[in-house]
């Protein structure tokens, strides 16, 4: 496979080029039944009429103006807001077209009704499920980016959306986050050089990306209210250059502001990230538009940026702040009629770029076999392979497909499909591949694959397996409600929670009583087996379980227990078996009183879970064990952030009871934010693959098999603490406030200062050959303000298999003002490599890569001095080194 390279970056792959040829050869086919030589003779033969989008982008301008002044004050103002949950209407008198927006950063999503958030109903709106976000920041890879993109946008196409909710460069500060999985990894550069050919290829297609969350939405807890307070240096150096590369590299035609308040007001009406930054400096043309119920107000979000308000919890959409309100603003004179004619002339001109009023706009593309390679493709190249350790003369992993005859999987993710869960992203895929399914499709009968659930030795949850109701972001949970006393008369808070379990959080040092919470739980619950079902429960409190409002189990703390100390700390069990039917609907509902905790679990009919002894004896049988754990959208999800950096239910138990019976253990995690490893020292074979999209499965057991080298590295760091995160070890992180007390030491940058060992660094991920990094060298000894310079090296495959190697630049400035980490990464490049094969890398760094924000002069500063140029294959793996100079 031959790779060619500009300034660093993989220009291209002899696969990705068959992936996209065979893209358009299909263009148009909505399953592949329809992929026929009929239809790729017509679709090749239409391509020759089409005007080059250069001639429709040529009058862009001079379009939108004698649009724009055929309109009335009212027209225009009725573009600056939704009329539906996803659209806005068209005004046919003047020729303006409806406008249609889907959410998708991983796929488009499934049709909405226009004016609920129900579902359509369609049987047609399936769609390639794609990896998610934090899968293409794992395989540092432009072209697979590009690719995620070309998907992406050709199918949003297909489903006639003009804008496409996507992609997320938010940035990983916090493992708790509820949407780390659909961002970018932690690190400024690696989101900025990624977005942007990921936001072309989406806009080549005739559809505008849109870019999010505007900026530092990186929590979930009150992220509606939470003020972020950053220091302008922070701002500038972390949270915006991937905002500012897809303003300024990739032209993107829609930027979704966030949910958080900056400095006081919501950032989708800030004046200083809007029209100081966004629309000023960076001179953006495209449209700023809101997430869904966002804190905003008419006044100062018309004057100070904000284009197009989408989704506003009123009844009418005429009460929108950007309707009627705005509206009357104006004609009192209160808003200039210029506010409204500018919100107008931006949807307009992406209107015009993205062809909504082109005859031969392009048609798009969905679920074609080209897409589903593509999938594939992305999954493979984002998989890490974290350790892979000897056992006797052999390492661990690929499986040896000759040698193997008896594998045991395990872990809740082993069979279970991710692509309705977390909340926006959420896909209705045609199909999806679980791992359990992928390695069965690649062994076939050559080996006896063996399937355990296991149970830990804690008491666990209702499995999800039976939870029927769901949250709105698609997991299977249950209602949680907050009330003030017993007798539940007065609602504070009401929210979802994922398992039949609850521990209360109290605040310190306040009595039981002060502390004791009065909360109801409900669900819908469908046994998957009739018989008899035996019910656990463990509390500290009063608990009390109804089931179609029968009570069946009840605990209530007597006065003499309640005044003896010594049982506030005994956990009560307590049993009941009750005689329910498979299929039907059972509506439970738990009172808790307390300031503890309480888990309600079952034995059902047709067990699911073994136990220990079972686990542990066939892990002890098995020539390898395979268990698929980690997180899922119950955890990384949309709205909510997760408690701790646990994994859930008990694995960690699980895992170290497998590594001890069984040293040909592999611990296969899928998770989108970082989970606390504390076997990871006596693992002999670890492996992240994040949440994979449709065809997952396959590639997993690609990896696994060796069909496909490894060659992901991790765009996060992964702590061995909670604690040992910058915004946990600095009371960072609240309802409140964030300080980002941090500044600019973000992930690895902090524990780099703190000289704090996590258990797997920034960019680390192996491979099943070798490489060497020899021959540094730079174009310039010494270079000047308008100089810029390029650093080349020789990478060279050592090893007895074809692999990729990502070769990673960070910079280190000798002396500095202002204090700046000891490594920043500012480039870097893929290359695939045959045995023994050779080939020069090159990196280009310019005067911006060698600065810091100044807060005395607000600009870009490079200070005169040497700078320390490292390069290596993870942050802990330099190999390389080289200094220059700098002159101002």
């Amino acid at each position: 496979m031959k790779a060619l390279f500009i300034k660093g970056r993989l220009k291209s792959t002899m696969l990705v080029s068959a992936l996209l040829t065979l893209s358009t050869a299909l263009s148009g086919c909505v399953n592949d039944n329809e992929a026929n030589i009929t239809n790729v003779g017509a679709n090749k033969a239409a391509k020759q009429d089409v005007a080059p989008a250069e001639d429709r982008l040529a009058t862009v301008e001079q379009d939108v103006e004698t649009l724009l002044a055929k309109m009335t004050l009212p027209e225009k103002v009725s573009l600056a807001h939704a009329s539906g949950k996803f659209h806005i209407n068209a005004i046919d008198r003047v020729g303006i077209p409806e406008m249609w927006l889907s959410d998708g950063p991983h796929g488009v999503r499934h049709q909405i009704e226009r004016h609920t958030w129900a579902s359509a109903g369609w049987s047609d709106d399936y769609a390639t499920y794609l990896p998610h976000l934090t899968s293409v920041a794992a395989s540092w890879d432009v072209e697979m980016a590009r690719l995620h993109g070309q998907v992406l946008g050709a199918e949003a196409r297909h489903r006639k959306k003009d804008f496409i909710l996507g992609p997320g460069v938010n940035l990983a500060r916090l493992p708790l986050y509820g949407r780390n999985f659909e961002y970018m990894g932690e690190d400024p550069i690696l989101a900025a050089t990624l977005v942007v050919p990921q936001i072309k290829a989406i806009q080549a297609n005739d559809v505008a990306a849109t870019v999010k969350h505007y900026a530092l939405n990186t929590q979930e807890l009150n992220r509606t209210g939470v003020n972020a307070k950053p220091d302008e240096r922070t701002l500038r150096e972390v949270y915006l250059p991937a905002f500012e590369a897809a303003v300024k590299e990739a032209g993107v035609l829609g930027m979704m502001g966030s949910y958080n308040q900056y400095y006081g007001t919501n950032a989708n009406q800030s004046k200083h990230l809007i029209m100081d930054i966004l629309k000023g400096e960076w001179g953006y043309q495209g449209v700023l538009l809101t997430d869904w119920h966002v804190d905003i107000n008419t006044y100062d979000a018309a004057v100070n940026g904000l284009d197009l308000e989408m989704g506003t919890d009123v009844a009418d959409y005429q009460d929108y702040f950007l309707a009627k309100p705005f509206l009357e603003m104006i004609q009192a004179g209160k808003i200039p009629e210029s506010v409204a004619d500018e919100k107008a002339r931006r949807i307009l001109r992406v209107q015009h770029t993205i062809g909504m009023y082109d005859e031969n706009r392009l048609p798009g593309a969905r679920n074609t076999k080209a897409h589903q390679a593509a999938a594939r493709k992305i999954a493979t190249e984002g998989v890490v392979l974290l350790k892979n350790d000897l056992v006797g003369a052999k390492a661990v992993l690929p499986l040896d497909i000759k040698k193997l005859k008896n594998i045991l999987v395990l872990g809740p993710n082993a069979d279970k499909k991710h692509g309705t869960g977390g909340g926006s992203s959420e896909v209705k895929s045609l199909y999806e591949v679980t791992p359990l399914a992928g390695l069965k499709a690649h062994f076939g009968e050559q080996v006896n694959i063996t399937v355990m659930r296991a149970r830990s030795s804690d008491l666990a949850a209702i499995a999800s397996d039976y939870v029927e109701s769901r949250h709105w972001t698609g997991t299977p949970a249950w209602n949680i409600s907050y009330f003030v006393e017993k007798a539940r008369l007065n609602l504070t808070e009401q929210s979802w929670i994922v398992d039949s379990k609850f521990k209360a959080i109290a605040p310190a040092n306040a009595s039981n009583i002060a502390n004791t919470q009065y909360i109801t739980m409900a669900a819908k619950i469908k046994p998957l087996m009739t018989g008899l079902h035996q019910l656990n429960v463990e509390t500290l409190g009063n608990f009390q379980l109804k089931i179609n409002d029968d009570i069946v189990i009840t605990h209530q703390i007597n006065a003499a227990e309640s005044a003896n100390a010594m049982n506030k700390s005994k956990v009560i069990a307590l049993t009941h078996a009750i005689e329910l039917i498979a299929g039907k609907s059972y509506s439970f509902e738990i009172e808790y009183d307390g300031s503890e905790h309480f888990t309600l679990g079952w034995n059902a009919p047709g067990e699911l879970f073994a136990s220990e002894a079972e686990y542990i004896a066939a892990a002890k049988q098995a020539d390898v064990v395979i268990y698929f754990g980690g997180l899922s959208h119950g955890d990384d999800r949309e709205s909510i952030d997760r408690p701790d950096m646990k994994l859930p239910n008990s694995q960690d138990e699980i895992i170290s009871n497998l590594i001890a019976a069984n040293e040909k253990t592999v611990v296969f995690l899928v998770a989108g934010s970082a989970v606390a490893m504390p076997w990871a020292a006596q693992a002999n074979a670890i492996v992240w693959g994040w949440y994979g999209g449709m065809e997952a499965g396959h590639a997993f057991a690609d990896i696994l098999t060796g069909a496909v080298n490894p060659s992901g590295k991790m765009p996060i760091t992964l702590p061995a603490r909670l604690e040992d995160t910058a915004p946990i070890a600095l009371n960072d992180y609240n309802a409140k406030e964030s300080l980002y007390t941090e500044g600019v030491f973000i992930g690895y940058r902090w524990f780099e200062q703190q000289k704090i060992k996590p258990t797997f660094v920034f960019g680390h991920g192996l491979s099943y050959t070798k490489f060497t990094l020899t021959d540094i060298a730079l174009s310039a000894a010494s270079i000047t303000a308008d100089e810029g310079i390029t650093v080349t090296a020789m990478l060279k495959n050592t090893g007895k298999v074809a692999g990729a190697e990502v070769v990673q630049l960070y910079l280190h400035d000798v002396e500095s003002s202002v204090d700046r980490p000891a490594k920043e990464l500012k480039g870097f490049t893929k290359v695939f490599l045959a045995p023994g094969e050779s080939k020069q890398i090159s990196i280009s760094l310019n005067k911006r890569d060698l600065s810091f924000w100044d807060i005395n002069t607000n600009d870009w500063l490079a200070e005169a001095g040497d700078f320390e140029v490292l390069l290596g294959t993870s942050l802990d793996q330099i190999k390389l080194k080289a200094s220059f100079n700098y002159q101002q």
